[in-house]
Formats: C-alpha cells, sequence, structure tokens
C-alpha cells in the first residue's frame, strides 16, 4: 500500500491543528526563523475571533496569535488565493489585534508592539523584482530623508511562497525558506533533506504525520485546497478571456479605420 500522503501545512485548517497550544516548541522555532530573533517562551491564544465592539463591524478570524515573552503580540496569516485586498485585509486584522488590547481607563503607553505576519502563494505587484521570501514594513517619515521612525508599535511581515525554492537554492541554511518549503508541501524530497538539518521540522514533521491520519480533517482540508486551486482556475481563465476580448476589440477597431 501506498504511503499516505501528507496535508499540507499552509491550508488554515492543518496550520490551526499544527500550530497549537501543546506544540508551543515548533510554533516557537517557526516564529523566530520568521522575526530573526531568540524567543524565550510564547503563550498561544486558542480563540482566533476578532469581535468588534458594535454588533455591525466585520468579524475577522486569524490564523495564529501569540505573544511573546516581551508582550510583543504576532499575529500570523496565510492567504493563498488573491483577492487583490492583501494589504487592505492586513493592515485590518492589524489594527484589531493592536486596539482589542486596551480595555476602558488603561492608558495608550500600555500597548504592546504587534507584528503582524502574512504568508502568501502569490507575488505581490509591489514586490516584484525584490528577492528576499521576507519584506519588513514599518511606519518611517519619508519628506526630510533621515529615515526616522515614528513607532516601533507597527510592524508588517509578508512572506511570499513562490520565492522560497530560489532563496534555498542560495541559502540552504535559511531556516524560514526551510520552513516556508515544508508548509508549502511536506511531500517534496527537499523537505526530507531540510529535516536532515532543521529538527524543529522533524518534528512538526512527526506532529504532522499524526495529524494527517485524521479522515474528518483530510476530507475538510481536501475540499479547502480544491476550492482555492477552482478560485485562482478562474481567475486566470477571467483575465484570459479579458485579453481576448481587448485584443478582438484592438482588432476591429483597425479593421474599421482601415475600410
Amino acid at each position: 500500500m501506498s504511503k499516505k500522503e501528507l496535508l499540507k501545512p499552509k491550508i488554515d485548517v492543518v496550520f490551526h491543528s499544527l500550530f497549537k497550544k501543546g506544540n508551543e516548541g515548533i510554533t516557537k522555532a517557526m516564529i523566530e526563523a520568521i522575526t530573526k530573533e531568540k524567543i524565550e517562551n510564547i503563550d498561544l491564544d486558542q480563540d482566533r475571533n476578532l469581535i468588534g465592539r458594535y454588533p455591525e463591524e466585520k468579524i475577522g478570524i486569524v490564523d495564529l496569535r501569540a505573544t511573546l515573552d516581551n508582550g510583543t503580540i504576532c499575529d500570523i496569516e496565510i492567504q493563498l488565493a488573491d483577492n487583490k485586498d492583501t494589504a487592505e485585509r492586513f493592515l485590518y486584522y492589524w489594527s484589531k489585534i493592536y486596539s482589542s488590547q486596551l480595555l476602558k481607563g488603561e492608558y495608550y503607553t500600555e500597548l504592546n508592539k504587534v507584528i503582524g505576519i502574512i504568508i502568501i502563494d502569490y507575488e505581490l505587484e509591489k514586490t516584484k523584482g525584490i528577492e528576499q521570501l521576507s519584506t519588513k514594513w514599518k511606519i518611517r517619515e519619508v519628506t526630510t530623508g533621515k529615515e526616522l521612525e515614528l513607532t516601533d508599535a507597527l510592524e508588517l511581515c509578508i512572506i511570499e511562497i513562490p520565492k522560497a525554492r530560489e532563496v534555498l537554492k542560495k541559502e540552504p541554511n535559511n531556516k524560514l525558506a526551510q520552513w516556508i518549503m515544508f508548509m508549502n508541501d511536506p511531500n517534496e524530497k527537499e523537505v526530507s533533506k531540510i529535516m536532515e538539518k532543521n529538527e524543529e521540522i522533524k518534528e512538526a514533521m512527526d506532529e504532522l504525520e499524526e495529524i494527517s491520519n485524521d479522515r474528518r480533517l483530510r476530507i475538510i482540508a481536501e475540499l479547502k485546497e480544491k476550492a482555492i486551486k477552482d478560485e485562482n482556475n478562474g481567475r486566470i481563465r477571467y483575465r484570459e478571456e479579458g485579453l481576448k476580448e481587448r485584443k478582438t476589440a484592438r482588432k476591429n477597431g483597425n479593421s474599421k479605420r482601415i475600410n
């Protein structure tokens, strides 16, 4: 009997099952690879709902929220389909988490830094030409040329899955690239080689093997992956049809001018 394929951690339900309370070790290792900072302890939030203050407010769902030992909050999102609203969605989630820290009567100075991390399975228009796997965004003054930072409370990190393979070719020991390769598809041969170097990913793989045996989770994950593929294929067909229509319109327009 052939070995059953492992579920892909980039699918949200699999991600939630893998990086959760009880699995702080692998979650901490992943966040360290992203932030490139040593973390002593993390506290994982089980509640992924961002509840608004008013009934009509939009409710967001976060993929992972972790509080680091220094009080910094990390919000990790995964976005596999390009809905053309990456920046807006990302900033909305960040703002919800940042503002939800304060209760009535508390001071703004008590707000902790929030690092918003989004892992996307497509390349952004704004970062085309940038080879790095991740980019970091902050609030800076732009008119004086002095690179002044208003505050370090806001930090956004965008990680593009399609760039991981090329980065890993050039930097085989790049831990972030190793984690992203694992999350993208743990069944690839490259991931087996990565496990020889990265003990935390080997531990994550062992946990993933157990998760992948959950029949109900597998059905949900496979349906979600199919839905994402259909959505992306629909966008491609839509763009292709639009391109054909524009070409036809231009051709017909030229023909009319010649006559």
